[in-house]
């Protein structure tokens, strides 16, 4: 699933006043329905279609806590000197 396709995403802040950054999710494609109201699935018309949304956004989810622990981990990670 390439970045353009995902519902979800990290945004990872890096700080120069510290060594941990900061992170957040934000939503970066959403559905606007005629009555102005968001989602970020499109309307599913039986139990397999939003089970199958339900397990998209799951595993966007995963991958977004595996970059994060991965900016976290780094981000401990003691400076090298050299």
């Amino acid at each position: 699933m390439s970045n353009n396709d995902r519902r979800l995403a990290l945004n990872i802040h890096r700080h120069s006043r510290s060594q941990l950054p900061s992170v957040h999710i934000f939503l970066q494609r959403v559905v606007r329905h005629p009555n102005g109201m968001l989602s970020v699935t499109p309307i599913c018309s039986s139990l397999a279609e939003i089970e199958s949304e339900i397990q998209d956004l799951q595993e966007e989810l995963d991958g977004i806590l595996r970059e994060a622990r991965r900016t976290f981990a780094t981000s401990r990670a003691p400076a090298v000197d050299g």
